[in-house]
């Protein structure tokens, strides 16, 4: 009884969630030394990946979010504005590394538009 007790503490510690569940923070651009920040706020609510870039006047909700299990490959799309205040549509294809830690990573390929780059964001 006594090690059942013990071990109670750990499970419920090691429960995390949803992988992509939570705020997200990194980077995008198309060299390295042409970057912008970006948050991505991502909530699983049993069926759909639900979220959006950048929280705030100026985000850019989710039109599409999967998550492949088998490999932990990402897809998502959004619809944001750029500065003339025009539609433009965001593309984020990503891998999952780190699964089992809490500060998981996702990076891969990001395209804004006619923009592409590399991004790398981390769970915070």
């Amino acid at each position: 009884m006594l090690l059942t007790a013990l071990a109670l503490p750990v499970t419920a510690f090691g429960q995390e969630g949803f992988p992509l569940d939570g705020t997200w923070r990194g980077d995008w651009g198309p060299t390295p030394s042409d970057r912008t920040t970006v948050v991505l706020v991502m909530k699983w609510d049993g069926t759909n990946i639900n979220g959006m870039i950048n929280p705030g006047p100026d985000s850019a909700p989710f039109t599409a979010a999967l998550l492949n299990p088998e490999d932990w490959t990402v897809h998502i799309e959004a619809e944001g504005r750029d500065d003339a205040g025009n539609t433009v549509t965001v593309v984020i294809d990503g891998q999952l590394d780190g699964i089992g830690s809490y500060n998981r990573t996702l990076e891969g390929t990001w395209r804004r538009g006619d923009v592409e780059g590399d991004f790398r964001i981390a769970r915070e």
